[in-house]
Order: C-alpha cells, then structure tokens, then sequence
C-alpha cells in the first residue's frame, strides 16, 4: 500500500513538472508570439506562467520527498514489514548507496530537487533546465520498473514506459496546469486576453489528440508485453487493475472530445468577434460563460488524470502475469468465481487454526464467511443509498435506516474478521503496525467507524449532500485503491490461493473506486444527477453481490 501510494505521489510530481515545462515552452509563449506583444495579453501570459512556476516547485517538490520515503518502504517490505515497524538507518543507506535500485532512487531525487530548486529561479532559461531534469527523472523512472525487471526485451519496453509517462506529461501535465492557471483564465479581460486563451486552445486540441493516440499506442504494447496472453487481462490482479485504469480513462477523453469539438470552435469564433461597442456586453457575458464552461472541463479531464495516475501507481506494484501465465487464475478457480453460491454459515472457532503454518480449510472456511456476509451487510447499504436518492417516503425512511446499519456492520469487522487482535487477542499493537495486511484490514475498519460518525452526523446536512457529502466519496475512492493494491501473498498461502484473493480484491477495489469516482463527480456536478443517483449506489450493490455469491477461497 504505502509503495503504491508514494510511486503514485513520485508520478504525479514528474507529469506536474515536465507539464508545466512543456505548458510555458511550447503552448504559452509560441501562442504568445504568433498573436504579437500586448498589454494585457502579456499580462495573463506572467500570471500563467507564474502559477506554473510555482506547480512545477511544488511538483517536484512532492515526488522528490516520495522517492525518499519510498526507499524506506523497499527497505521494509525486503523485510516483511511496514514502515512503521521502524527499521535500521544503516540498512536503508546501505540499500540506497550499494544496490542499483537504491542508486536509481538517490539519482531520481536528486533530478526532481534540481527542478524544484530551479523553478525558485528568476531566468527565463530556467525551463530549459526544468525540463531537461524533469525528463531525466522519469526515464530514471523507466529503469525501475516492471519494464526494467523483464529478462528479455527490456530496453525496448522501457522505452515504451518512458515514452508512455512523457506523453501522459504533455497531456495532462499541460491540462493540470490550464486547470491550476484557471482563475487567471476566467479573469481574462479584453479581446487579446480571451485571445490567447483561445490560441493556446487552438494549438493544444490537435496535440492532445495525438497524444491520446501515442498513449493508446504505447499502454496497448505494454499491457501485451506485460500480460503475456490476451486472457490474463480478466484473469489476474494486474489485468484487472489494468482494466480500471482504462476505464477511469473515459471521463477524460468525454471532456476532451467536448474541449475539441465544442469549446474550442467556440472559443476561436468569439476571439474573432467584431469588437462594437453596442455588443461588447454581451460578448464579455458569452465569453465569460465559455470560460466558466472550459474551466468546468478541465475540472473533469484534470480529475480523471489524477485517478488514472493513481491506478498506475498501482499497477506498478503489482505483479504481472508475464507469458507463463504465474499470476493468474486456474480453470477450476475462474470456474467457481463464476458459480454464484449461498453465504457460507457455519461458524469455526478461530482458536482452531490460529497459529498453523500453513492455512486450513478452517481458516479458508472462517474467511469466506466473514467475506460473505460482509457483502450482504454492504448490499443492504447500497439498496438504502438508491432508495435514499429517490424522492418520497422511501427515501426519507431509507435516509434514516442506514446510519443505524453500520453500527453492527463495523462490530462485525471489527471482531470477526482478523479475529487474533479483538477475539483472540494475541496480536499487539506493535505486530499490527508490523504486518502489511494486518496493518491495511485496520485501517479499513477505521474508515468504516468513520463512516459510522459521520452518518450520525448527515441528517444536518441539506438533502442534496446525503449521504455524508464528500466524505464519503473520498473514503470510497481511498478504500478501492487499498483493495486494488491489497496483496495477500504469505508464506503460509499457496501461490494459487494468493491469486485467488488478489484477484477477487481487485474487482472489490474495482467496483468501489467506480462508485467513488461516480459520487464524486456528480457532487462537482460534472456528471448527470438523475444517473448518478442510480449508478454509483449499483456499483455498491454489485460489490455486495459479488462478495456476499461469488467471493471464493476453498476450490
């Protein structure tokens, strides 16, 4: 988890950088000098790169301080451990000064601390350095990689990770910096202001489309190299993760067929307006209203970007299924994850098989249990929440119903399942702070008590933010990225049985990041409201369904 988290911060701060690079160089100031010097479009044109400035410093900032904290996290899961087990300064300086992966980390550090450092600058020559450190540091990024570990083909692979990253960059890390330099925008006085807003958007659109090509292009090859067989992609964990970066793709690509086919025309037809006086109001009224509208779908695009970013630090945690197929499921397993059974019932004393070097089918049976039934509970949370968008009487009842569901729900978490820590009690403090798994199912419950307050607390609220506003999208979005990089690989289980596990978490990650996704966007109203109200609770009701029918571990 905390190395998926902080690779996923390390490629954010490379986009951020190399983009606003790329946003002042060759979108700004061209657009600049093909419209001529003016007052006031030299004006916006400071501001804009001003605030880009300040986004690269803080860009690379964030991914230089990732990579530094990522070296203990490699330290600590070559140990079997979390971070927060504390371990050795030694150990760590010994694996970041003698081993080549630890090198690659101190040389990727040092190139983002050049940028940050030379974004605080005053030169104009400032961005070249910028960028030439910026790209630096995402091919440094290429040679620690899935790409890099291959035994065969890996330069041309890596290549393909590198030229994948740096088009993301001058996609989206040109999009963010539009997004971040949006007040600015909006602000845009007078024709030449609106002007060169227009030109960069002008220059931009085709570019952008060419981009998506080239990422399209590059991910297909990877995902071929990486997956080994067409099948795996809905076999393994990292296909499946694979599959939901894809499609947290598509509000983006919405927004940026919106931006080329409608808003761009749009914004290039009124910088040609006739500049009369007897109009010039409601020419600034129709190009305010063509900002705000701009503005509204870089929020969708930048939005969409940051999601994907985050799955990709994901994926590059998890391991792929490769050409021999190592991570993925068997015919039995795929068989049985497709045959819908009744919630396992019976009940084992955990007692039983606590402490067994390998896992037993008790153990096997008590964790279909708690797994099943945890997925009727969030059934019913999911068919609450669609009645409470609904309007009348149900929904009112349904408003009032859910709070008082997730109170047994997280006693039932909290005792049932890992039951060495509450039930048992032979799990300390300190071990669970020690155990990657045992760590994330803890945090998972905390987010659940907290979603308990908080619904104690959403009746206060106005109907439109129920349930619990953005809270809860957020919580939703965080908890499905825990699931997809939620690994269960331990010595006491089989490799087939890891599999099995990830896999099925991988599709409750899936599911739950969609619903937050959904949720999230329909509160920043970037996504029908009527649809909404009924499809992010269905994402909830199929992650119910599917753990409570379909969730597997005996085979």
């Amino acid at each position: 988890m905390e190395h998926s988290a902080l690779h996923a911060l390390e490629l954010t701060g490379q986009i951020v950088a190399l983009g606003g690079v790329l946003f002042v160089l060759a979108l700004m100031r061209p657009a600049g000098r093909a419209l001529g010097p003016d007052p006031c479009r030299d004006k916006l044109g400071r501001a804009l790169a001003g605030s880009a400035a300040r986004w690269v410093f803080r860009g690379a900032l964030v991914g230089a301080l990732a990579t530094f904290l990522n070296l203990f996290v490699q330290v600590a899961e070559i140990e079997g451990k979390t971070v927060f087990r504390g371990m050795s300064l030694g150990t760590v300086a010994s694996f970041a000064t003698e081993t080549r992966v630890g090198r690659l980390f101190l040389a990727r550090m040092g190139m983002l601390m050049l940028v940050a450092g030379a974004a605080r600058l005053s030169s104009a020559r400032k961005w070249w350095l910028m960028g030439a450190a910026s790209f630096g540091a995402i091919v440094l990024t290429g040679m620690v990689s899935h790409a890099a570990a291959r035994p065969a083909g890996r330069f041309v692979v890596m290549a393909a990770q590198v030229a994948h990253i740096t088009t993301v960059a001058v996609w989206m890390g040109i999009l963010f910096h539009l997004f971040a330099g949006r007040a600015c925008i909006q602000g845009a006085t007078g024709q030449a202001g609106f002007g060169l807003v227009a030109e960069m958007v002008r220059r931009f659109s085709p570019v952008a489309l060419t981009v998506t090509a080239l990422l399209a292009s590059s991910g297909s090859f990877l995902a071929v190299r990486l997956l080994g067989q067409t099948g795996a992609l809905l076999t393994s964990a990292y296909g499946l993760t694979l599959i939901v970066k894809l499609l947290l793709l598509v509000p983006a690509l919405i927004a940026g067929a919106i931006n080329y086919r409608i808003i761009c025309p749009a914004l290039l037809a009124h910088a040609g307006f006739p500049n009369a006086s007897a109009m010039e109001q409601n020419h600034s009224r129709a190009g305010s209203e063509l900002l705000l509208r701009f503005g509204r779908m870089l929020e969708l695009e930048v939005t969409a970007g940051l999601m994907v970013i985050a799955a990709a630090g994901i994926l590059a945690s998890v391991s792929p299924p490769g050409g021999g197929g190592a991570y993925c499921l068997t015919e039995p397993q795929a068989r049985a994850m497709l045959s819908p059974h009744l919630p396992f019932t019976a009940i084992v004393d955990p007692a039983n098989f606590y402490g067994a070097s390998e896992r037993t089918l008790d153990d096997l049976h008590y964790s279909e249990f708690t797994h099943n039934w945890s997925g009727v509970m969030v059934c019913l949370l999911g068919l609450a929440w669609l009645a409470q968008g609904m309007a009348g009487r149900v929904g009112k009842w349904a408003g009032r119903f859910w709070p008082f569901l997730l109170v047994p729900f997280a006693a039932f978490l909290a005792v049932a399942t890992d039951p060495e820590t509450w039930w048992l009690r032979r799990v300390g403090l300190v071990q669970i702070l020690g155990d990657p798994q045992l760590f994330e199912h803890e945090l998972g419950k905390l987010l659940l008590f907290g979603l308990v307050w908080l619904g104690w607390r959403d009746r206060r609220k106005p109907q439109t933010g129920r349930p619990l506003g953005y809270a809860l999208p957020v919580i939703m979005i965080f908890g499905g990225f825990l699931l997809l990089g939620h690994a269960h690989s331990t010595l006491s289980a089989t490799e087939q049985l890891t599999n099995l596990i990830n896999v099925q978490h991988a599709v409750f990650g899936g599911l739950m990041v969609f619903a937050g996704v959904v949720r999230w966007l329909a509160l920043r109203h970037l996504f029908p409201p009527r649809i909404a109200s009924l499809l992010w609770p269905a994402f909830i009701i199929g992650l119910g369904l599917f753990m409570a029918f379909f969730y597997r571990e005996v085979v």
